[in-house]
């Protein structure tokens, strides 16, 4: 079974090396799994994620790049982290049988 989900996200803030990203209603483990990639990439300074307000689903990601285009760092980071989840369910699965 596949599922597609679409992440809300806004570009708030962008220079050359440093992207600011507003989330909304998503689980803040998807960001801290992203988060975790970036910061695994060597071209990345900072990569953070904070909860805007206790009451609703809102977040900003930021992320700083020494020389890398932070949109780019960020995809591939996603990428990364959805083949990592889809290794993570084929281990569970395996280990049901």
């Amino acid at each position: 079974m596949s599922v597609l989900r679409i992440m809300l996200a806004e570009i708030t803030d962008f220079k050359d090396n440093e992207l600011e990203l507003k989330v909304r209603e998503e689980d803040i483990s998807i960001l801290y799994i992203v988060q975790h990639e970036l910061l695994k990439e060597k071209s990345v300074d900072f990569a953070g994620v904070m909860l805007q307000h206790p009451l609703t689903k809102d977040f900003k990601m930021r992320v700083a790049t020494k020389r890398k285009d932070p949109v780019e760092v960020i995809q591939d980071a996603a990428v990364s982290a959805a083949d990592y989840s889809k290794e993570l369910a084929g281990l569970v699965k395996a280990a049901l049988k």
